[in-house]
Parts: C-alpha cells; structure tokens; sequence
C-alpha cells in the first residue's frame, strides 16, 4: 500500500471563511502554546515534555480557555503531533529549531476523521453546511486524513491523504542518467538537453516592483494588505509553474524508464555561493529527486543516487580514462586517450548512467559504504562543486477511478 495526496480548491462562503478562521487560529495557539512551555521548561530546568505529556496537559489548557471547546477536539491534537514531528527533524538535524506560527503566514488544520468528499462537496466537523471543492479528478483509495490549507494570497485548499494500491507499470529495458545543472535544468545520457524554463528570472523585475510599493505603504491600512496579496500571487504563480514543471519531468523520466539514476547534490552548501544562489533556488533539483523517488516506488521503478565525488565529468564514457587536467571552464574537451570529442554534460549524464546500471540493488547495511545508493533527504540536498562553476555563465497524467470514500453516504449543503 502506498500514500497519495490530492489537492483541490475549496471556496467557502463568508460564514465558512470565519469557522475555518477560527480552526486556524486555534490550532495555532495550541502550537504556539506548547512550543513555548517546552523551550522555557528545557532552559530553565533541563526538562524535556513530549508529545504524551503535552496532550495530557491539553483538556487543562481547554478548560482555561473555554473557546477552544468550539474547535474540534481532533484538530488541536493533531497541532501537538505536527509540534512533536518538528522537534522530531530538529533532532535528526533535517530542519532548523521549530518556529513559532504567525497569523499572517500559511494557515492550516488537520481533520483526521469523520469527514466526507462527495460530489464537489466537503463535510467536516463542526461545520453543518458543505463547502464546495472543485474536484478536478476524483481521489482514488481509502481517505486517512484531510488538511484545509490557506496560503498567503487568500486562496483556500484541501488535501486529502489515501491510502490505496501501487500502480506497476509493464517493465522496460530503457535506463537513463540525468545530469542536473543551470543553463540546462537536465541533461540526459540519451544526448537530450532540457532547457532551464527561469521562472523566477522572467518575473523578478516585477516582482521587485510590487515589493518596493509594498514596503511604501502603511502599515495596518488596507493599501497594505491589497499589496502584500499581489506579492503573494506572484510568489505562487512561480511555485505553480516550477512544480508543473517538475511533476511533467519527472513523471515523464519515471514513465518512459527503468531505472533512473542522479547525481547527488549539496544544494546546501552550494548555496552559499552569493553569485548562483538565487539561479540554485530557482531549479528546484531537490524537490526533482523527491519527486523522482516516490514516483518510482508508486509505479516500480529504480532511482539510484550517485555518490557526490564519482568522477562523472572528468571520465571519458568511452575508454574510462580520468581527464585531471580538464578545468572547469571546458564545455568541451577531447578525451587524450581515445580522441573522442565530449560534451562535458552528455558525458556526465552517460557516466552517471553507467553507474547506476553496474550497480546491483544494496542491502540498507551495503548502502552506507556503497558509492550508489537509493534516494534519502540528505542525499538530495547535494551537489558537485565543478556544477556550480560550470554554470556560471548562467501530475500525475495516469488516470484514476472514482474512490470507493463515502459512496454510500451523502450530505446536504
């Protein structure tokens, strides 16, 4: 069994708008609340509250505020799980200290249960009137949990989890190695060059624009807040075009292979160059091999992961001899052994290909000292230095049936 996430947009009516407000805000308080009780309680006494003792604590906080007994009861409780998940990666050291939630930000609270999507309709707790969804495909499986969104320009969603079967793809031969980098966002080994759409550079200057007026106007005044909307939209029409991007490769990369294999990148450290960090966020490649992977595991593919130091580059794919002398600033260079003349990415992608095709799956223990290994968190926040200066110069379309989720229920608006 594996999970799937379906997102749709949801428009609530004004009444709809000041419950969901009130779910927001409660839940953010509850946040918020504990966050602070377990940092004080840490630098104070040294005391370390988890997740069971916050929820014990949580019916005492109910009683002390009595407009939290309006909220469903689930939903709070899911807060105290989303704070224990944060100290949880803070701990791994996969994300920074938790942070306390702002209202001005994004809003969101999770349903769990008892909730129904039917017909363009949403039904939660609390709530007695439906809230229309515009369900561009119906969710395939069995609903687990239910998450209302409100992002930062106004517009409401929801997402919904479920649980359901694995689709296997028919097998296939094909094998490609993906070269990732800046002027062109992917090369393949086929010879294939994808270029970098530059969502944020194509909009930039007018997003500087609406960020100056922004800053001009008064804070509090509703000038302020019709700017700060606008800065906001045009932030999330760049999300939407670099994720409808993504999912259109990567599924396309999944669709058409076997077996794909990618560099590991230190997106991380290579951000820290002043000169390409803004170009580096704007590709995206982390959130590519995360797609890459689940996609992989829904339809019965491979991704492997290159190690970060194989010489991908400076190797010539014909003869393996290790060109040392090649410099970064070579887009093309000839090899000295064999005389074949490369291009410096089609050359990597090739290599990386090679890789990951002489390597047979590992054991999670043959993993850790393998130079290939299959996709994690921190093997996707990495990158080759020579990428960085090399490039200086620089939905899921398968079909799915209608759920089997509360067929045989209805609701009224």
């Amino acid at each position: 069994m594996i999970l799937k996430t379906y997102r749709y947009r949801i428009y609530p009516d004004v009444e709809q708008k000041k419950f969901l407000e009130r779910h927001f805000g409660s839940c953010r308080f509850v946040y918020n609340h504990f966050l602070a009780l377990r940092s004080s309680a840490w630098k104070e006494r040294r005391e370390s509250i988890g997740w069971m003792q916050s929820q014990a604590m949580l019916p005492k906080l109910k009683a002390d505020n009595p407009w939290l007994k309006e909220i469903n009861s689930q939903s709070l409780q899911c807060s105290l799980q989303n704070l224990e998940k944060a100290y949880k990666m803070f701990f791994k050291k996969l994300a920074e200290y938790p942070r306390f939630h702002k209202k001005q930000g994004r809003q969101s609270f999770t349903v769990p249960q008892h909730f129904l999507v039917l017909n363009n309709w949403l039904k939660i707790p609390k709530l007695k009137s439906g809230i229309r969804v515009r369900m561009h495909r119906p969710p395939l499986g069995k609903a687990k949990t239910l998450t209302i969104i409100k992002e930062t320009s106004g517009k409401y969603y929801v997402s919904i989890v479920c649980e359901c079967e694995p689709v296997m793809l028919p097998p296939t031969t094909n094998t490609v190695g993906v070269d990732l980098g800046l002027n062109d966002i992917a090369v393949l080994s086929s010879g294939e060059k994808i270029n970098h759409p530059r969502w944020f550079y194509k909009i930039e200057r007018r997003l500087a624009r609406k960020q100056r007026q922004l800053s001009r106007r008064k804070k509090g005044s509703k000038n302020r807040q019709r700017a700060r909307l606008q800065v906001a939209l045009l932030h999330e029409k760049i999300k939407n075009q670099r994720q409808d991007f993504l999912h259109k490769l990567s599924h396309r990369l999944i669709i058409e292979n076997q077996e794909v294999s990618i560099e590991g990148l230190r997106v991380r450290n290579m951000t820290k160059n002043r000169h390409l960090a803004k170009a580096i966020s704007d590709s995206g490649w982390a959130e590519l091999a995360r797609q890459l992977q689940y996609k992989a595991n829904w339809y019965g593919r491979t991704v492997k992961v290159i190690d970060t130091f194989a010489p991908s580059s400076k190797k010539c794919s014909v003869c393996g001899f290790i060109n040392r002398e090649l410099k970064l600033s070579q887009r093309i260079w000839e090899c000295p052994n064999c005389k074949t003349v490369h291009d410096r990415d089609i050359n990597a992608a090739v290599n990386i290909e090679q890789i990951g095709r002489d390597t047979p799956e590992l054991t999670p223990v043959e993993r850790r000292a393998s130079t290939v290994s299959t996709f994690s968190i921190k093997q996707a926040l990495s990158k080759k230095q020579e990428t960085l200066a090399s490039n200086k110069d620089a939905r899921e379309l398968i079909p799915v049936s209608m759920s089997q989720m509360g067929q045989n229920r209805l609701f009224r608006e």
